[in-house]
């Protein structure tokens, strides 16, 4: 072999290796497919006159713990933006009753955080967390994963508000839930709902497998009317809605395994509900930078206040 046909033969397969890159990259940050599969009914209509149905009074606050903070590239939650660093946060909400208060997500615990790479973690907010877990009359959580649903797990006291800690039959039977105390699993009574499930006065779950199996909304609404809807993992950052572009390829197919076009069809009926109702508020999973703005609107309470 001649050194021209060698290195032809050299700048051939870097050129191919170099394309493989290309395409790779391109797929995991920037392929933003496959299409829904079908429609997702999301019935707000029927969603608010569940939340009515059952008597009592509604929330009048929702205050909010933030336990860690994690500086991620923008792309890796909203496919096909930008490489811009941004807060990637770890929630628990609390709705506040006269008489009760209701969580929605737990965060997890300073362990967890550390081993998954969290930049910061508060302690202060996770004790929080866990005093609220403690005098809950309710707790739900968005989906499985261990940021939502760890803090309940790991909390010392989980025996004793096991009873309050409402998981479905998805969320308890998935794989992809944390590891539970083998004894305190036996005990739980998970629950299932066809569509919508009202479970407190003003406090509705919608069903939405696809970022996990057992992935479901909750819908707030509040004694001043204003209305809430926790979206979870099926839009962790506001954009995924706004721009109509979930979480990249890198995260939904190398990490948490999502069904993307179930989540794809979940963001469609999401904007059209958001373009039908501009007062509902969409409360994304993970978005640190639209959590504090809804805080600086008052629209949430920072801290749990007990």
């Amino acid at each position: 072999m001649t050194a021209k046909k060698l290195l032809r033969g050299i700048a051939i397969t870097i050129l191919l290796l170099l394309s493989m890159l290309a395409a790779s990259v391109y797929w995991l940050f920037y392929d933003t497919g496959p299409s829904p599969r079908a429609p997702y009914r999301l019935d707000l209509a029927a969603v608010r006159a569940a939340a009515l149905r059952v008597p009592g009074p509604l929330p009048s606050r929702i205050e909010y713990e933030i336990v860690s903070h994690d500086a991620v590239p923008r792309i890796a939650m909203v496919g096909r933006t930008g490489w811009d660093k941004i807060d990637l946060v770890r929630a628990s909400y609390r709705a506040v009753f006269p008489d009760r208060a209701i969580l929605i997500d737990t965060g997890y615990d300073e362990q967890t955080a550390r081993r998954v790479g969290a930049d910061r973690f508060d302690r202060a907010a996770y004790r929080r967390v866990m005093r609220g877990l403690d005098g809950a009359s309710l707790i739900v959580v968005t989906h499985e994963h261990g940021d939502h649903l760890g803090g309940a797990l790991t909390s010392p006291h989980l025996a004793q508000f096991l009873p309050r800690l409402l998981l479905t039959r998805a969320q308890a039977d998935s794989p992809q839930a944390p590891p539970w105390p083998a004894a305190l699993k036996a005990r739980l009574r998970p629950f299932d709902y066809p569509a919508i499930a009202a479970v407190a006065p003003g406090i509705v779950l919608i069903k939405a497998p696809g970022h996990t199996p057992g992935s479901q909304m909750v819908y707030v609404r509040q004694a001043d009317g204003r209305e809430f809807l926790f979206m979870g993992d099926v839009a962790s950052m506001r954009d995924n809605v706004r721009l109509q572009r979930q979480r990249s390829h890198f995260v939904t197919s190398l990490i948490s395994g999502d069904d993307r076009a179930a989540v794809a069809a979940q963001l469609g009926a999401l904007a059209a509900v958001a373009r039908e109702n501009p007062t509902l508020i969409l409360v994304p999973g993970h978005d640190g930078a639209t959590i504090e703005a809804l805080a600086a609107q008052g629209a949430l309470a920072r801290y749990f206040r007990f």
